[in-house]
């Protein structure tokens, strides 16, 4: 995948992006991008840990819904993507690996 993130915390660098093996993970657990307005209670947690997965995979939850809690801009602002949306275009970029024809 080519967008990667990194979100600081407590002066430790955390590198979130989405692999193929990763949307898989979350997909198991129950994750459905078109479920995410739908179902926010369920589908962003899982968004957020599954972006954390393929760098910080023994990262603890409690850890994970900590560094959450700290993130400015979760929704975005007026003419502003936040951070929940880009998450959900990095998932959304495997699946354009798996039916782009030069993927």
């Amino acid at each position: 995948m080519a967008t990667k993130i990194t979100v600081t915390y407590k002066n430790e660098n955390y590198i979130l992006e989405y692999s193929r093996l990763t949307a898989s993970a979350i997909e198991k657990q129950g994750f459905v991008l078109d479920d995410l307005t739908n179902k926010p209670n369920i589908m962003i947690p899982l968004l957020v840990q599954g972006a954390f997965l393929k760098h910080h995979r023994d990262l603890k939850q409690k850890q994970i819904d900590e560094i959450y809690a700290n993130i400015i801009n979760k929704s975005g602002k007026e003419n502003e993507e936040g951070f929940i949306s880009v998450l959900a275009d990095m998932y959304a970029e495997t699946i354009s690996t798996l039916t782009d024809e030069n993927a």
